[in-house]
């Protein structure tokens, strides 16, 4: 990232972070170029260090993928496989080789409107873990 800054002239319009770990050291370089809260920065896992970040305003957004949600509808998936009954593939998606019919939830993009409603309702994190939040 400081690189990219550096061959940019500190011209970035966003970032798009595979994960928040990611996004996080890329919101340390631009806190270096004094650009972090004023550079959209999207990461993906909402990381309790990455909700932090949000409630700070370094970093716009992250991916959530609910963990109750994913594991009840693997273990209903995991019980109709063992029972031989047919899974029924919401999408089929390109392994490189060939295509792999799959199951697919829907991710939650998660910013400071949505927090209390999505990471928090379902105890992912707790607004006591986040320094500032009540």
């Amino acid at each position: 990232m400081l690189e990219a800054l550096e061959i940019n002239g500190n011209q970035i319009d966003a970032v798009i972070a595979a994960n928040d770990a990611t996004a996080g050291g890329a919101i340390e370089a631009l806190a270096q170029a004094e650009l972090a809260g004023g550079i959209p920065v999207a990461g993906q896992d909402a990381e309790l260090a990455a909700v932090q970040r949000i409630v700070d305003g370094t970093q716009t957004m992250t991916v959530y993928k609910p963990i109750q949600q994913l594991s009840e509808r693997v273990a209903a998936l995991a019980v109709d496989l063992a029972k031989g009954n047919a899974i029924e593939p919401t999408a089929s998606i390109n392994n490189g080789k060939s295509e792999v019919p799959s199951v697919l939830l829907e991710p939650i993009a998660v910013d400071i409107r949505n927090l209390e409603s999505t990471v928090f309702a379902d105890h992912f994190h707790s607004a006591e873990e986040i320094d500032g939040m009540e």
